[in-house]
């Protein structure tokens, strides 16, 4: 019976040791699921991003190198150069994007939507130019300049920007309402964009 036993050991055969191409085989497979790792990463970060976005109400944060990313807010406006028909009392060379100017009388300039069908002398959501016959207020003022001269920059009780620099014999007063989102910097630019011509006048009282 032992004999037997050791006649079928020996005709079973012995695993074979691997052979290359098993094993370039299994390093493919170990490639191909680093690979796999990596895209659901990514996917997941792109996800992430997309509900951050979501969560804060359109502010999209961005990075063009890779490092710390940046905020830059949804409804931001750029300042772009204004090349349509110019008004009386004022030649304006820059405008919020998407904006026109919506006319004029001679104490008061009104940049607008070009939708906007009220009254220039209603100020709500545009900027609107005005002048006083009086320096006195931005004389002692250091808060920033245009063109030079110094300007000061306020808010309003209801919420607006307003802009205020000696301008010849006069005081220019610029109010943005806070539904456009300029920065500072961007009305400043805007103001040393603005001339003012014969046709305006200081409003009176």
């Amino acid at each position: 019976m032992n004999d037997v036993i050791d006649r079928l050991a020996r005709l079973t055969p012995s695993p074979a040791a691997p052979t290359e191409d098993a094993t370039a085989d299994l390093r493919r497979g170990h490639r191909a699921l680093s690979r796999r790792r990596i895209k659901r990463g990514a996917l997941g970060a792109a996800a992430l991003t997309l509900a951050v976005g979501g969560a804060f109400g359109g502010i999209a944060l961005t990075s063009d190198n890779g490092d710390t990313p940046t905020v830059q807010a949804a409804d931001s406006v750029r300042l772009v150069d204004y090349d349509g028909t110019q008004v009386p009392g004022y030649t304006v060379a820059k405008v919020p994007e998407g904006f026109v100017l919506q006319g004029s009388d001679q104490y008061v300039l009104a940049v607008a939507r070009p939708d906007d069908k009220s009254s220039i002398s209603d100020f709500q959501d545009k900027i609107v130019v005005t002048l006083e016959s009086t320096t006195s207020e931005t004389e002692d003022s250091t808060d920033t300049t245009v063109g030079g001269r110094p300007a000061t920059l306020v808010t309003t009780p209801d919420g607006a920007t307003m802009l205020k620099y000696s301008y010849r014999d006069f005081t220019v007063v610029i109010q943005m309402w806070n539904t456009i989102h300029l920065t500072d910097e961007q009305l400043v630019e805007f103001a040393e964009g603005l001339e003012v011509t014969a046709d305006a006048k200081p409003s009176v009282g």
